[in-house]
C-alpha cells in the first residue's frame, strides 16, 4: 500500500503558505514521489488572487494593508478566496497514481475531480451533504472577482450554497490543488477593491458552522486524511514539515511570494507578507 504524507495545521503568511505549496510540489515532481495532504491556517487573514488576475485593477493594495490582511498570488488559476476563519488544504498526487487509478489520457477536470473526491466523502461523514455542483448550477456571475460567485463541475457544495473554493495546476507530471473550506463566511472590507469589484455581491457561500460544532469542526483535517486513506487506498503518514523545508519556503517566500508580481517582469510591487 502506498502512503499519504499528512502534514497538519499551521499559521503562517500568505506568502509563506504559498511557498510551502509549492515547495511541496516541486519535491513530488523532482524527487519524492509520495502523495501528500496538507493542512494550514493564515496570519494575518489574507486574499489570494488567481495566477491570471490583474490584482492591480481589482484590489485597492493600501487598503488591504491598511485593514492589517495579507495578500498574495496564487501559483494556481481561479479566482480570488479571502482566508480568515477556515481550513485551507493542498493536496498533491504524481501523475503515475493518478493514472493507477483513472487510466492515461484524462482531462484535468478528471484529475481534479478525483484529487477532491475523498474531501466529498469526509464530509459526508461529518454529516454535511456535501456534493459536486451539478450541470444546473454551473455558471459564471457577474462578480469578477471572488472564487465563491461561480461554479464549475468540480465545485463542492453543502446544500445549496458552495462550501468548497479550489483551485489547481498541473505540471512536471503532478498535480497540485488547494482550496478554502470556510469555517464561517465571512468578507474583507469592501474599500479594500475597486470600483464596482465588490466582493459581497452575487456571492452566497456555505460554512461549516452552518452544519457542526466547534469540537467536530476541529477534527477536519484529521477525518479528511482518513477519508483520503480509505478512498484512495493509502496508508496515512503523519509527517510535519521538517526545518530544512521550512527554510527552503522561506527563502522561496521571500525571493517570490512576497512580490505580487512574480509571474510578469513588466511591474513589480513588493508587499507585506
Amino acid at each position: 500500500m502506498s502512503s499519504l504524507r499528512f502534514i497538519d495545521s499551521q499559521f503562517f503568511s500568505g506568502a509563506m503558505n504559498m511557498a510551502i505549496d509549492e515547495m511541496l510540489s516541486e519535491k513530488l515532481a523532482q524527487q519524492c514521489r509520495q502523495p501528500y495532504l496538507r493542512f494550514y491556517k493564515w496570519q494575518p487573514a489574507t486574499l489570494s488572487f488567481g495566477y491570471n488576475q490583474k490584482i492591480e485593477r481589482l484590489a485597492d493594495i493600501e487598503a488591504v494593508h491598511a485593514a492589517g490582511l495579507g495578500i498574495v498570488r496564487r501559483m494556481s488559476g481561479g479566482k480570488m478566496v479571502f482566508h480568515n476563519d477556515e481550513h485551507t488544504f493542498c493536496v498533491g498526487f504524481p501523475a503515475e497514481f493518478i493514472e493507477s487509478r483513472i487510466g492515461k489520457g484524462k482531462t484535468f477536470l478528471d484529475m481534479f475531480t478525483l484529487a477532491v473526491s475523498p474531501l466529498v466523502e469526509g464530509l459526508a461523514k461529518m454529516g454535511i451533504p456535501a456534493r459536486f455542483a451539478d450541470s444546473r448550477e454551473m455558471r459564471h456571475s457577474s462578480n469578477g472577482t471572488h472564487c465563491y460567485a461561480t461554479a464549475a463541475g468540480h465545485s463542492i457544495y453543502a446544500g445549496k450554497r458552495k462550501l468548497i473554493g479550489a483551485a489547481g495546476v498541473f505540471r512536471n507530471s503532478s498535480l497540485l490543488i488547494h482550496g478554502s473550506i470556510p469555517i464561517t463566511a465571512g468578507f474583507p472590507p469592501e474599500n479594500c477593491f475597486i470600483g464596482s469589484h465588490k466582493i459581497s455581491h452575487d456571492v452566497d457561500m456555505s460554512a461549516l458552522r452552518d452544519f457542526c460544532d466547534t469540537a467536530e469542526i476541529e477534527k477536519l483535517p484529521g477525518i479528511m486524511a482518513e477519508a483520503f486513506s480509505a478512498s484512495l487506498d493509502l496508508k496515512i503518514e503523519r509527517q510535519p514539515l521538517r526545518n530544512f523545508e521550512l527554510l527552503e519556503a522561506q527563502n522561496l517566500a521571500d525571493r517570490k511570494y512576497s512580490d505580487l508580481y512574480w509571474h510578469t517582469s513588466d511591474l513589480r510591487v513588493k508587499i507585506q507578507s
